[in-house]
């Protein structure tokens, strides 16, 4: 049941309760020290206990609670006020109950107080005897954060700070929003005095104040001399404990390991144009203070590069000689009148969504090379490993020339950085559809070895949770602007961070089941291959191991030349079809010996009845509006099968006579036309005549046989259906092209249907004979029930399929010799070679990813580590005690993030030897796999343990 429906009946008794506080509830007196005679009486608006209290003991008792909001009961309903209009004093400087020998006059400053609950003014007492510090610092211990060190008149709590910072980043609220809203707690009626609406230029400081601070104090500046000074770049960002960082979690000499995949850090970089700042204020107003420590780059530095390379006739973008792409047309860009900064680019881990350090470059007119490569060289220097997957939307442009630009770029960067490293240019893929053909397979994610199931596009996700904030930001000065952003992308690392133990697990359960998926569907394709041409196999693993190791070389993803099939090929095709059915179905038309064998008499029977299935089919797409000539055409097919028809069901008498009897019985008064005539196979009448074993024998062997040939037209005609697909979208330009190839793709589609009904009806015969004939089950494993989504295309997914995820239909298993003994060079060959690589490449992804998840849950155990250690190191030489707390709870946090990651991770071993993810019900993925080797041809490889390729599949 909804809660609301027991709450209804109860609203009047929610009502009256809620009203019932707006009174007293009890006699006007004191309930501290029991006075009756007081002029007025008070209780607190936020403490639990709601009693009536005097004025003094009100104020007493809120010593340690001097924001609470206190109403005043004015003899007929209760009136907020505050504290300090009951005189309460806050002294600082030392504890509370303890008297200051030389106090400040509270009178003479009119202190404002912003907290959770509202503003208010406080009589603020300092301390001035000699002996304590400055009024900012007692302002700091009694955790009130000021907005200024010289003689600060307005502080805002600590709470208020941290609340704010933390709403900010979860529900993306302004500044000026939320202090609105404690202009709204303070007084919702408007009347509130001038004096507390115009503290919110103070508010803004000590927000940027506040996040600066805490950054630093989580990056351990704090235990450094002049630690916030001598940060340099980077220092305080939150690294990605699942990435590969040498000297904390990866192994000594990690270059030279069997996997080195394992320990690529694979980086994604894209621009974000709703990221604008307008052209207000200017740095010695508005200042950074992070100066690059975190994630933005150094402002100056970075002006200073553009300057100097943007008028460098080598760094310039070449004209692109891929597709028009957006990001090339951005380049160029202004971004609007009085727009300062027109967007922000961005590098970032791309297998776990998180921004590196010193890799967010602003846009000043469009999206150039030169602010990808800063960002990109930025990511670099920050402690990148040896081996870098780089990932962007025209990576086939941009990393044609990268070197030659990175020549230009000193002293801020030189070509070391690359020439150090071994870095692979990738598209991500949901923008890789953009690109021509030669793009989609040699920058394709899917087809490169050791990166996994990695789709490149962290970036775009990362921008849809940044993105919130933008209104607001707009508007802010440079410093402002590039602190604020460095706090956001700081909590959205930090977030990643405490969510690993459960996203990579989440990950791993998915690509499990996965694997073992594609790999056995993989070894299954490549078995039904072997079988007739092993040589095929072993030529395409040849193929496609030369390419993973030279791109270079002949791409076994694409086809050797352009297969284009035009609408007149396909309507020539079908023509010459039809013309062939037609002319064989008259020239057999001839009355048929009696004496007849067996296996002709059901030779014949499957004749008569394909011609039956297209005569039907022909009959009904005639329509109303047929010509005489095409009605009469109809007529003279049907007199010729149905003289057919009558000449072999006189020799079918004669093999079984039963069936002149029921043929009289049921055909009495009906005059079935030749389509619709009932032949009566063995298979159909066997349950209710007795049928010679010879005969359904024969039908068996006879129906195998066919349903092999059907499904060997049923490809064909896929294959035919989607060379037509890629024609249209590629060439149809028009409503007139359009039409015309919408109708033969309709006839085509016709074909399709014909043969997929044609072969459910064969399996259905089948299941008949194999019950009378007591076959066993295991051609059903061949011949199987075929399903609506089992008729697609070799190279066809389901809706919203992924090509990672795709899997084959079952169809293309069952592998014809018809569908192999034509010439390497036709189309269905090169389609299966294709299809082959790409089933290949998926259970080859597949088995990776797995590998690299388990990795990087070794990376993060060993990360987590590493910072228990860096904060036990900073608590034992910490200089104060305060120093020495926090370094020991961050420690903490770190060991239970540890624990926590050990204790979700516990089954991992186990579950990887699954292949559905239980014990009770899952079967071991490495046992299918060597099942299905054992039975293979060829050479015998071990899956699970090739450390140079991951499994090059060869059977």
């Amino acid at each position: 049941d909804h809660p609301f429906l027991d709450w209804i009946p109860l609203r009047e008794e929610f009502l009256e309760a809620v009203l019932h506080l707006e009174d007293p509830d009890s006699e006007l007196v004191c309930v501290h020290c029991l006075t009756r005679t007081q002029p007025s009486y008070y209780r607190c608006k936020e403490c639990f206990d709601t009693r009536i209290s005097c004025g003094a003991c009100i104020v007493a008792l809120h010593a340690g609670n001097p924001f609470h909001w206190i109403q005043k009961w004015n003899g007929s309903f209760f009136v907020c006020i505050n504290l300090h209009s009951l005189h309460l004093k806050v002294q600082l400087g030392h504890p509370i109950g303890e008297k200051c020998g030389n106090p400040s006059d509270p009178s003479k400053t009119d202190f404002i107080i912003l907290d959770v609950n509202g503003i208010q003014p406080v009589s603020i007492a300092f301390c001035e005897c000699g002996k304590g510090p400055g009024r900012h610092i007692q302002l700091l211990h009694a955790q009130l954060f000021p907005a200024t060190s010289k003689s600060p008149q307005t502080a805002a709590t600590f709470r208020l700070l941290h609340t704010f910072q933390l709403q900010s980043f979860l529900s993306k609220v302004s500044p000026y929003e939320y202090y609105s809203t404690l202009r709204r707690l303070t007084d919702n009626t408007g009347e509130t005095v001038p004096v507390l609406n115009d503290r919110y230029k103070q508010f803004l400081h000590m927000v940027r104040e506040w996040r600066h601070l805490k950054l630093m104090k989580r990056a351990g500046r704090g235990y450094l001399a002049n630690g916030i000074a001598t940060a340099t770049q980077g220092q305080c960002a939150v690294l990605c404990p699942a990435c590969p960082h040498p000297g904390i979690n990866l192994p000594p000499n990690y270059q030279d390991a069997p996997n080195s995949f394992l320990y690529r850090m694979f980086q994604a970089k894209d621009a974000n144009f709703r990221m604008k700042r307008f052209n207000v204020s200017n740095a010695t107003v508005d200042p950074c203070l992070n100066g690059g420590c975190a994630y933005l780059v150094n402002g100056k530095p970075y002006q200073d590069f553009l300057f100097k390379v943007n008028d460098n006739e080598n760094v310039k973008e070449e004209t692109s000689d891929c597709n028009n792409h957006d990001a090339i047309k951005s380049a160029s860009s202004k971004g609007g009148k009085g727009v300062a900064i027109t967007g922000i680019a961005a590098v970032e881990c791309a297998r776990h969504d998180m921004k590196r350090p010193t890799s967010v470059t602003t846009l000043q007119k469009g999206e150039k090379y030169i602010h990808m490569d800063y960002a990109f060289l930025s990511s670099l220097s920050q402690n990148a490993p040896s081996q870098i997957v780089e990932s962007y939307d025209i990576a086939c442009q941009w990393s044609k020339k990268l070197r030659v630009r990175v020549g230009e770029y000193s002293p801020w960067f030189t070509t070391d950085l690359l020439d150090s490293r071994n870095i692979t240019y990738l598209v991500p893929k949901w923008h890789l559809a953009a690109h021509r053909d030669s793009c989609r397979t040699g920058f394709s994610f899917n087809f490169t070895p050791g990166v996994g199931r990695t789709d490149g596009e962290a970036p775009e996700r990362g921008w849809a949770a940044i993105n919130e904030i933008a209104a607001s930001a707009k508007e802010m000065g440079p410093g402002s602007w590039s602190d604020t952003l460095d706090d956001y992308l700081g909590d959205y690392n930090w977030r990643k961070v405490i969510a690993m133990h459960g996203s990579l697990l989440t990950k791993l359960v998915d690509a499990v089941p996965e694997r073992a998926d594609h790999v056995l569907a993989f070894l299954a394709f490549s078995k039904a291959i072997a079988k007739t041409r092993l040589d095929l196999v072993q030529e395409w693993t040849s193929l496609v191991q030369v390419w993973e190791t030279d791109n270079s070389k002949p791409n076994p993803f694409a086809s050797t030349n352009r297969d284009t099939i035009t609408l007149n090929d396909v309507r020539l095709k079908l023509a010459e079809e039809d013309s062939a059915d037609i002319a064989k179905a008259d020239a057999q038309s001839v009355v048929i010996h009696r004496d007849i064998p067996p296996s002709q008499l059901l030779s014949i029977a499957l004749e008569i009845e394909v011609q039956q299935y297209k005569l039907a089919a022909d009959s009904k797409a005639l329509g109303a509006h047929s010509t005489p000539l095409q009605r009469t055409k109809i007529v003279e097919r049907r007199n010729n099968l149905m003289r057919r028809i009558s000449s072999w069901v006189e020799v079918q008498h004669l093999y079984i006579p039963a069936l002149a009897a029921i043929r009289q019985e049921e055909g009495a008064g009906e005059n079935p036309t030749a389509e619709t005539y009932e032949l009566y196979m063995p298979s159909s009448i066997c349950k209710q005549v007795t049928v010679h074993p010879t005969l359904l024998d024969y039908e068996w062997r006879y129906r195998q046989a066919q349903a092999g040939a059907t499904l060997d037209s049923l490809r064909g005609r896929l294959l035919m259906r989607g060379k037509m697909y890629k024609s249209k979208r590629q060439w149809s330009r028009g409503q007139g092209a359009n039409t015309r190839s919408q109708k033969t793709m309709s006839t085509l589609q016709d074909k399709v249907k014909f043969d997929a009904d044609k072969y459910r009806d064969i399996r259905s015969r089948l299941e008949s004979l194999a019950a009378v004939l007591k076959k066993p089950g295991e051609w059903t494993a061949t011949y199987r029930v075929l399903q609506p989504e089992d008729v697609k295309g070799i190279d066809e997914g389901g809706r919203r399929v992924t090509e990672g995820r795709r899997t084959l239909s079952w169809i293309w298993n069952h592998i014809g010799v018809a569908d192999l003994q034509e010439a390497i060079s036709d189309a269905r060959t090169k389609a299966l070679r294709i299809e082959w690589c790409k089933a290949r490449a998926r259970a080859h992804r597949w088995q990776e990813e797995c590998q690299l998840i388990v990795e990087e849950m070794r990376r993060v155990k060993e990360f987590f580590q590493y910072e228990v250690k860096q904060w036990q190191e900073r608590a034992v030489g910490a200089i104060t005690g305060g120093h020495r707390a926090y370094a020991l709870r961050q420690a903490e946090i770190r060991t239970r993030l540890y624990i926590r990651c050990t204790e979700n991770w516990a089954r991992v071993d186990e579950y990887l030897e699954l292949g559905t993810g239980g014990p009770e019900n899952g079967r071991i993925c490495v046992e299918y796999e060597h099942e299905v080797e054992e039975d293979a041809e060829g050479e015998d490889e071990d899956v699970s343990n090739d450390e140079d390729d991951g499994w090059d599949g060869e059977v």
